[in-house]
């Protein structure tokens, strides 16, 4: 199979495009000839080598959200067979023409939804729907505030917020992305890199403050403003650390208004096989209705993996670039 790869770790220029070893699935696996696959930000951390903990095994394939059509099933697999197009979190690389997944991460592609868009619920979908539901336990009739509303987990968090009830506040910066969020039919749109975050939301809400904030920034000017725009008794989940950076919080703040500050993440071992199915269901549910739009900011070739990676550090992208083979 044809796949993009790496030997060493590094700059976006360090991908490799060649062929490696056909994968076979084992019991409780299919194996997908991939038609899209997406590009997140934590591959750009795995590629960088920036952080230890983020080993790669030459020939590393990164990726893990794949859309695709299955060509083999492992020992007995009865779930899917050949020819079912499906989209899965994969076990194996994705930036490939084939890769391996397990049955328990696998969804039917919902009825409507292309290759491309649907990879992106392979992953990043459940993470989003997990934030909002499960971890902020967003309530109908709440403000919720949404950070990095552009990208393409924020994106899917704005709208399954909306979904649930919620008045949305989403932060993007610049114009092009605050329209393409505001195109997702949130509330308002605050321009971050115009606006003072705090200040604008207690604003709109008359100074009441958001129930609820969900940021995967992590980014001290950012986190004290998101601290300051919570109401009383106020919730924020973080689900992830873009800006790579240590924050420092204050206790103060965080004692004295009653705030609780509770950690996500998507692909949790802890969370059970029945809990992660449920989710997955509604999350197709809400995509068969038309009631998510995954943003797609570019196709690319598989082979172009080094440029999808140089607009990801860049932060070009509104939305997911995806790779096709």
């Amino acid at each position: 199979m044809k796949a993009a790869f790496l030997n060493k770790t590094g700059d976006h220029t360090v991908f490799e495009y060649g062929d490696l070893p056909d994968p076979t699935p084992s019991a409780g696996e299919i194996l997908v000839r991939v038609r899209a696959s997406s590009v997140n930000h934590v591959d750009t951390v795995w590629r960088s080598g920036i952080r230890p903990y983020f080993k790669i095994s030459p020939p590393h394939v990164l990726g893990y959200e794949a859309a695709g059509d299955v060509v083999g099933v492992g020992p007995g697999v009865t779930a899917y067979k050949v020819g079912d197009a499906v989209i899965a979190r994969t076990k194996s690389g994705a930036y490939a023409e084939l890769a391996l997944a397990d049955v328990n991460a696998t969804s039917l592609l919902p009825e409507g939804v292309s290759y491309e868009e649907g990879c992106s619920l392979a992953g990043t979908g459940p993470t989003a729907f997990r934030m909002v539901v499960r971890r902020a336990a967003v309530r109908p009739g709440e403000t919720v505030l949404v950070t990095a509303a552009a990208s393409g987990t924020g994106s899917l968090i704005a709208q399954i917020a909306k979904a649930s009830g919620a008045r949305v506040i989403a932060t993007a910066g610049g114009r092009r992305k605050r329209d393409i969020v505001l195109g997702l039919g949130v509330d308002e749109v605050i321009d971050h890199y115009e606006e003072d975050v705090g200040k604008r939301v207690l604003d709109l809400t008359d100074g009441k403050g958001a129930d609820a904030a969900i940021d995967a920034v992590f980014d001290q000017s950012l986190f004290d403003a998101i601290l300051s725009s919570l109401r009383p008794g106020g919730r924020l989940v973080i689900y992830g650390n873009i800006a790579a950076q240590q924050v420092n919080l204050s206790a103060r703040t965080i004692f004295s208004k009653g705030l609780s500050i509770i950690g996500g993440q998507g692909a949790d071992p802890r969370t059970a096989a029945s809990e992660q199915a449920i989710d997955r269901a509604a999350l197709m549910t809400l995509a068969a209705g038309g009631r998510l739009k995954v943003l797609v900011d570019r196709v690319l070739p598989l082979a172009q993996a080094g440029e999808a990676h140089r607009a990801m550090d860049a932060h070009e992208p509104a939305g997911k670039i995806i790779l096709t083979p």
